[in-house]
């Protein structure tokens, strides 16, 4: 659990987010939107928003990653639906607590707490449909937007050459495959099968599918992927099916390059 965690909030920590973190927070406090003038001087502003931006990212992070991890991505409305509930929920007492400690506004357990729940709801949907809307946020918009957007951007569907060498009801997508002496297993979302074929046959059978090496036994598609984790100083991919899947020294860079690992 506590692994799990680490994997999820690490990447959020990285120079970048920080560098975010801390010209919003000082953007804030300068304009001092919502009248937060009224916090006091600028430091104290800077750090009240800085509490802010970093505590909302962390816990917008893990929300959308468990609900990426529970119901997927072809669920979108039932996904945001989720996110503002959670945030509604979780991040609101944190932002009334706050702003209790900085005697911000006429913060009471009232119709005042009422208030901040229906801005965080309301900020957190606004927020929710930008990302849907806009392009390279969200890969499935909402309702006709996704259907229309999958027939202009999406080609129709072709499965690879290796799933003539499954068994006729076997059931898709091809997740990985892992050589094992002279088989190859091939893990679909359901279950495993073992073919006898050279390893790098198979992956040349995965002709029409974006995929990499991870290892010198073990095969990737990059649909598939979730995640990547550190356990032991070693990493690996966590996959949809929550196989781990490891990566190795030598194709570590090349997954680093893309943006797997």
């Amino acid at each position: 659990m506590l692994s799990n965690l680490k994997n999820i909030f690490a990447p959020l920590f990285s120079q970048i987010h920080l560098v975010t973190w801390v010209i919003g927070s000082a953007m804030a406090a300068a304009a001092g939107p919502f009248d937060t003038y009224e916090i006091g001087n600028f430091p104290k502003r800077f750090l009240f928003w800085f509490l802010i931006f970093s505590i909302s990212t962390l816990l917008a992070s893990f929300c959308g990653k468990w609900v990426k991890r529970m119901i997927g991505r072809q669920r979108p409305v039932l996904s945001d639906l989720i996110k503002v509930v959670f945030m509604s929920v979780v991040f609101t007492p944190i932002l009334f607590v706050l702003a209790n400690l900085f005697k911000y506004g006429s913060a009471w357990v009232g119709s005042s707490f009422l208030v901040y729940l229906q801005s965080v709801a309301a900020i957190t949907l606004a927020v929710c449909i930008a990302r849907r809307i806009l392009p390279g946020f969200e890969k499935t918009p909402y309702g006709r937007f996704a259907t229309q957007a999958s027939a202009k951007s999406e080609p129709p569907l072709v499965e690879p050459r290796l799933t003539r060498r499954l068994p006729s009801d076997y059931e898709g997508p091809i997740l990985r495959l892992a050589v094992r002496d002279h088989f190859v297993d091939v893990v679909t979302i359901k279950s495993t099968h073992t073919i006898r074929f050279r390893f790098l046959d198979a992956i040349n059978e995965m002709d029409n599918v974006e995929g990499y090496c991870t290892h010198r036994s073990h095969w990737v598609a990059r649909s598939a992927v979730i995640q990547s984790e550190r356990n032991s100083g070693r990493t690996f991919l966590r996959m949809v099916n929550q196989d781990l899947v490891p990566v190795s020294r030598k194709h570590k860079p090349e997954l680093e390059a893309i943006g797997i690992v």
